[in-house]
């Protein structure tokens, strides 16, 4: 439409320059969704929105003057039009801010005015004045949405107090609820789902204190924290147990919020129970990382935590050990005697090997078949792991007794070193390994240290 009157330089330039200001302050709503948080930050949010609205009014009030041709009536007329339409727009949408309003209509209406003025025609003079009247009639009529918003803003937090306080319905509830006194903890009001869910009667409920009801009371501590900070705190996942910490333990999702009650400060809690779902969901993990014949860590969780043990020693400057382990004589007893006393030979080969592990931070895991690797993860010297080792395969060459059976076998193992004798987790279980096939190679039962002769 402007491009016949308006040089393409200029309009395209402040076109730009536009969208670079509204593609920021959509950028600015996008963080202000995801990163917005108590009170304590609202001046700053509030601070860059009245700029980002300024400088589009600002904008907006040069695009008025350097956009106007004097020579067209018409596209004169447009332009007023435009900045009135988009000057009436935002003393709706921006009436809740006084600052940000009144900044944004002057920025916007007076350059044009004032432009208007300047030309001096008699058209031009009586766009003029009406402009001038139009921002008269804006600036009331804002300040006159505010005060209306402001008033049922108000009026909205009265009933939705007023309905957290009374309503009934909330001991009809299938989801459990309850009122606490936000000091002392005890409890004020509970519906029949919450006594059902924390095992209690209607005798008993007012005389409860809810965090006997929490195993990691700093956990709760902490929510109401977040509460008294002007946080939301929903759908938390959280551990009931019975206060003896013996009857009962109950998983559920809680949310939480700050009420008065009984002119008191108090915290209003929801509790959904999930402890089938979390029981089923540990299940199904046990499943994924877990070894079901042994109850070992099997292959995936194993290779998280030598990664993870990895990171750690590049981090102190330790060594780690890894032993790879493969029973010797193994396949004879599964043909011999069937598999059933195969599977209770590596119960018994899990147990053991884990008997010899007395440092916390050692596990062992099965990866596969008669196949076992013992992570040292905290290793001194390679002297200490090989200790280990052996007394790994001493242990395992001690007879088995199964369903009435004495049962042979022995170990071969294979010790690698990281860094010493590997840069990855990869690399450190190749080397492991082949060091573990030379055991074999010498004639079983014994434990071997990877080094680089070893062909790979």
């Amino acid at each position: 439409m402007f491009n016949s009157v308006i040089a393409h330089e200029r309009l395209y330039g402040w076109s730009a320059l536009l969208g670079v200001v509204l593609f920021g302050r959509a950028l600015f709503h996008l963080y202000w969704k995801k990163y917005r948080s108590g009170a304590a930050k609202q001046l700053d949010w509030l601070f860059w929105f009245r700029l980002g609205a300024i400088i589009t009014g600002v904008l907006w009030g040069v695009g008025g003057v350097v956009l106007t041709p004097q020579e067209s009536l018409s596209h004169k007329i447009y332009i007023s039009f435009a900045v009135g339409g988009l000057s009436a727009g935002a003393a709706i949408t921006m009436a809740v801010d006084r600052v940000c309003v009144n900044s944004y209509l002057f920025s916007v209406l007076v350059p044009h005015i004032v432009f208007l003025l300047t030309v001096g025609d008699k058209m031009s003079l009586g766009m003029a004045t009406m402009m001038t009247l139009f921002l008269l009639f804006l600036l009331p009529s804002a300040k006159q949405l505010r005060l209306q918003f402001e008033e049922n803003c108000n009026l909205r937090h009265q009933a939705i107090e007023s309905a957290l306080r009374f309503r009934q319905m909330l001991e009809s509830s299938p989801i459990a609820a309850r009122i606490a006194d936000a000091e002392t903890n005890q409890v004020l009001f509970a519906n029949s789902s919450y006594m059902t869910l924390i095992d209690t009667t209607p005798d008993q409920i007012l005389s409860i204190v809810t965090t006997a009801y929490y195993p990691n009371t700093d956990v709760y501590a902490d929510m109401m924290r977040k509460l008294c900070h002007g946080k939301q705190v929903t759908n938390e996942l959280v551990e009931l147990c019975s206060p003896d910490g013996n009857s009962w333990v109950k998983w559920v999702l809680a949310s939480y919020i700050a009420v008065e009650y009984e002119n008191k400060s108090a915290v209003l809690g929801w509790f959904y129970d999930i402890t089938d779902r979390k029981i089923m969901e540990e299940e199904v993990e046990k499943m994924a990382y877990y070894d079901v014949l042994t109850g070992l860590p099997n292959r995936s969780l194993f290779f998280d935590r030598l990664k993870q043990a990895l990171i750690k020693a590049d981090r102190e400057k330790r060594l780690v050990g890894l032993l790879f382990l493969d029973l010797d004589k193994f396949k004879p007893v599964n043909d011999q005697y069937g598999h059933h006393v195969g599977d209770v030979l590596l119960k018994a080969v899990s147990e053991r090997i884990c008997g010899c592990l007395r440092r916390k931070t050692d596990s062992v895991a099965r990866i596969g078949g008669d196949e076992f690797v013992i992570l040292l993860p905290t290793l001194a010297t390679i002297e200490d792991g090989v200790k280990i080792g052996e007394k790994i395969r001493e242990e395992l060459n001690q007879p088995f007794v199964v369903d009435g059976k004495t049962l042979d076998v022995s170990s071969s193992i294979g010790m690698s070193v990281y860094p010493t004798h590997a840069d990855d987790e990869h690399d450190l279980i190749k080397t492991a390994d082949i060091a573990m096939y030379y055991a074999k190679a010498d004639g079983r039962n014994r434990i071997n240290v990877y080094y680089e002769a070893m062909v790979r």
